[in-house]
């Protein structure tokens, strides 16, 4: 690939969900690929429902495999509810020595508000 850094990170930045931009690129063997993304997922988002789509694979392959890879430059993660039970999974396997600059972190409860229609936050 004869793109220039600051082309893919324009293309990656255009992913909406990371997620699915990360297990698509890691462990793919393009270490300036890998690079370029390992160097931007300082930021998480799952709030996505992967659990009900076409991408399930990819996120169990996300949590078995790119999340114990990414761990250490996460500082920001926003997860459904849903995803604690897979997370806790995962630092237990770790001994709980992942996301070890974790700063900050959204829990989404998956519902809206009645009145204002805005996604509850824990």
């Amino acid at each position: 690939m004869n793109l220039p850094d600051e082309m893919i990170l324009a293309i990656m930045n255009k992913v909406k969900h990371k997620v699915l931009l990360l297990c698509s690129i890691i462990g793919t063997g393009n270490n300036r690929l890998e690079q370029l993304a390992l160097d931007n997922c300082y930021s998480i988002d799952l709030t996505f429902d992967y659990s009900h789509s076409p991408y399930d694979l990819l996120v169990q392959r996300f949590y078995s495999s790119v999340l114990p890879h990414i761990s250490d430059n996460i500082q920001s993660l926003t997860i459904n509810f849903k995803h604690l039970l897979r997370i806790n999974r995962v630092a237990k396997a770790y001994s709980n020595e992942i996301l070890p600059n974790l700063i900050y972190v959204k829990i989404m409860i998956g519902h809206v508000h009645r009145k204002t229609g805005k996604p509850i936050i824990v």
